[in-house]
């Protein structure tokens, strides 16, 4: 049995990086960029108006108030034909070019049309105000984006403006979900008898979506080993496999002897974790598997601390866990175990800092208290018992942000 620790720096040792793939821009948010992005066109592509108001010579406004002779409208998408002379101004909207012969732009607020050919400016002005210059925010030719960014919402504006309609990001992997328990039947069946329904399967596609991969959920797979064994093969055709289920040490539970048989290389099969000890890591050719408790909370809580890491690497991410962050108890708690615990928390931020809750919970099954929290608060064998107002280490999952 190995640490936490050591489990996340054995799975990330084995974990690539698996290419590139182009999508449409559409696609490619949150996804790693795995180009350097070059700008096709300069922006402003001309010297601009940031202001709606009056293209003038800073000199004739001195002294003020001034009255300036209006010579040219100029709206945005038009090219001015005045060149400006001393005594003169031109109307300008926002996004207009700059007509030759100005040097700065009075904003409308403080000015005056006194007449269809006049305008009265009520305060001096310095040159270059209210200019946007050309190439000041991009130059033709110059990377825009660099390889390795995280495409944010503002990084695909960038692409759009400069005609990047598809952008090559780091493969995402085709992740395969395999839950197993013959106890097991899907959502839109009744359970029976000593029956539940599928929830881990659903839990952990969703968990892989929102890391940006693109999973597959398998067929539910009894405990039966030439059933097991088909799915497991089906499942190695993906770059990940998730197995939910039977790599405990019960008589039914067969996956790691599956495994076994299908000559996977094993880098640990336990963890010294609450919840999650029962946790196989292994590889095939270029197949990670990972062999999840089939407890739902066991389940999910791996899948954050372990699975989503190595799966943000294969993307590209440069942060791979979640982010820790020290927050006040709101109530007394004891993890009741010397084993590293993570136990599901609700934590808000308020006037500067974090106050944890922990969620009551009946244990690694109960999903309704999982699903009410967004973190963790974590104990280990030093410590178990805090009191209420302690400072406690806490994992702020997706949850947390949204």
């Amino acid at each position: 049995m190995i640490s936490l620790s050591e489990a996340f720096e054995l799975t990330l040792s084995k974990t690539n990086i698996l290419g590139t793939e182009t999508v449409t821009i559409s696609e490619c948010g949150g996804f790693v960029l795995a180009e350097d992005v070059f700008s096709d066109v300069s922006m402003p592509p001309f010297d601009k108006s940031m202001m709606d108001g009056y293209a003038v010579r800073s000199a004739d406004c001195e002294k003020t108030p001034v009255t300036l002779k209006i010579v040219e409208t100029i709206p945005a998408g038009y090219y001015p034909k005045v060149v400006l002379k001393p005594g003169q101004a031109s109307k300008i909207m926002t996004g207009a070019p700059i007509p030759e012969g100005a040097d700065t732009v009075q904003m409308v607020e403080k000015t005056e049309q006194i007449a269809t050919d006049q305008v009265k400016i009520f305060e001096s002005i310095p040159t270059r105000k209210h200019i946007a210059y050309k190439s000041e925010v991009m130059v033709s030719g110059g990377v825009v984006i660099k390889k390795g960014s995280v495409l944010s919402p503002g990084k695909i504006g960038v692409l759009a403006s400069v005609g990047k309609s598809s952008v090559k990001i780091y493969k995402r992997p085709r992740v395969a979900i395999l839950v197993t328990g013959s106890e097991l039947v899907e959502i839109n069946e009744k359970p029976g008898t000593g029956q539940i329904r599928n929830s881990n399967g659903y839990a952990l596609y969703e968990q892989a979506l929102n890391a940006g991969c693109l999973p597959t959920l398998l067929s539910i797979a009894s405990d039966e080993l030439e059933q097991l064994k088909a799915n497991i093969e089906l499942g190695l055709q993906s770059d990940v496999l998730l197995i939910s289920g039977g790599v405990s040490m019960g008589e039914f539970d067969l996956v790691k002897d599956v495994l076994d048989d299908l000559g996977i290389e094993f880098y640990f099969d336990k963890i010294n974790i609450k919840p999650g000890k029962p946790t196989v890591f292994g590889v095939k050719d270029n197949t990670l598997i990972f062999g999840l408790p089939g407890n739902p909370v066991s389940a999910s809580t791996i899948f954050e601390l372990i699975v989503r890491p190595a799966l943000r690497k294969t993307i590209g991410h440069a942060q791979l866990s979640h982010r820790v962050v020290t927050a006040i108890l709101g109530k007394d708690f004891n993890s009741r175990t010397k084993r590293e615990c993570y136990h599901p928390a609700f934590v808000r931020y308020e006037e500067n800092n974090f106050f944890a809750a922990p969620i009551k919970s009946k244990g690694s099954a109960d999903i309704v208290a999982f699903a009410n929290s967004n973190s963790f608060i974590v104990t280990n064998e030093t410590k178990q018992a805090y009191e209420k107002g302690e400072l406690i280490t806490a994992v702020l999952r997706n949850d947390f942000w949204q």
